[in-house]
């Protein structure tokens, strides 16, 4: 990363990506009312998931899936580390001023920001910016941001594509179909987009586009691996259509904290493509919302128990 008019180009693409909370007073205001009344519009449909689903049934599935709850939260440790990689290797020639140690406090509080804030990722990756400034400057950190984004983007977009094959193949061409590949598409092309209007180069960089790949690499891994918990006869094909489910549901539900409701909607919806009933379908998502809800706990507590100090030195204009 460099300074100078492209960190403003950052600077300037970033508070785009940020929710309107971030930018307007009046989109404050707005949100300060949709917030609360989305979650609980959101804990109302999952009440209805469930009794529809049938409680009983459910509590019997996740039963069966506790034993693959190690495995499903050590995917999720991993993941997490190459997030913070992402964000530290988009440093550049700088991320030798970014202790190691601040970057994973970071990740963890960042984490619990995007998981109930609006704006997702873009929220958690301006939370880091706020967190690691002290250390290159504010712009530096901004534009690491915005570079992280836009790797995600990317990367999010490259994954999904394989996941509208995977629906196409269990549901030909359908709305599902349609959606995921839409959406695929449209991560792609924002992303590149982004990072384009920043750097004035359409691919972000090699290192934080492979570590937020490989990331998603491990979260269709944990999906496949939740599949196979709550007892559906998984290939690579239900993996994959359970991560497309997953970003889909992030952008429906981006004002609902967690995703509560769109989420667990969304798997139950589409549990004949899945070839199960929708409370298998339905306790995929209910088991990803324990392991965010988990993440979202320890990232809450880190600023209480995990203590830096700032460095004693001004960073040098660059």
């Amino acid at each position: 990363m460099v300074g100078g008019e492209r960190q403003q180009w950052s600077l300037g693409a970033l508070a785009v990506s940020l929710p309107p909370v971030v930018r307007k007073p009046l989109g404050a205001r707005v949100l300060a009312v949709l917030h609360p009344v989305c979650a609980v519009l959101g804990v109302a449909l999952l009440a209805v998931l469930v009794q529809r689903a049938g409680a009983e049934e459910l509590g019997r599935v996740l039963a069966r899936a506790a034993p693959w709850l190690p495995l499903v939260l050590l995917l999720e440790v991993a993941r997490q580390g190459l997030d913070a990689v992402a964000t530290w290797v988009a440093y550049g020639h700088r991320a030798r001023e970014v202790p190691w140690h601040c970057m994973l406090r970071a990740q963890l509080i960042s984490t619990a920001v995007s998981s109930v804030a609006p704006g997702g990722r873009a929220s958690g990756e301006a939370t880091k910016a706020a967190l690691l400034s002290p250390y290159t400057g504010g712009a530096t950190a901004l534009a690491a941001a915005a570079t992280s984004q836009a790797a995600s983007l990317v990367s999010a977009g490259l994954v999904c594509l394989p996941c509208a094959f995977a629906a196409y193949l269990r549901t030909g061409a359908s709305w599902l179909t349609l959606v995921l590949g839409v959406h695929a598409l449209v991560l792609l092309l924002v992303g590149l987009g982004m990072h384009a209007g920043m750097h004035g180069r359409a691919l972000p960089p090699t290192r934080p586009l492979v570590a937020t790949l490989l990331g998603r690499t491990l979260q269709v891994a944990q999906y496949g691996t939740l599949a196979v918990a709550v007892g559906i006869d998984t290939t690579a094909v239900e993996a994959l259509l359970a991560q497309g489910l997953h970003l889909v549901s992030m952008v429906v539900g981006a004002l609902v904290p967690g995703q509560f409701g769109v989420r667990d909607g969304a798997f139950a919806l589409s549990a004949p493509a899945f070839g199960t009933t929708p409370a298998r379908a339905l306790s995929i998502a209910l088991l990803a919302h324990g392991t965010q809800g988990l993440f979202v706990l320890l990232g809450s507590l880190t600023p209480l128990v995990w203590k830096v100090h700032p460095p004693s030195w001004a960073p040098h204009a660059r």
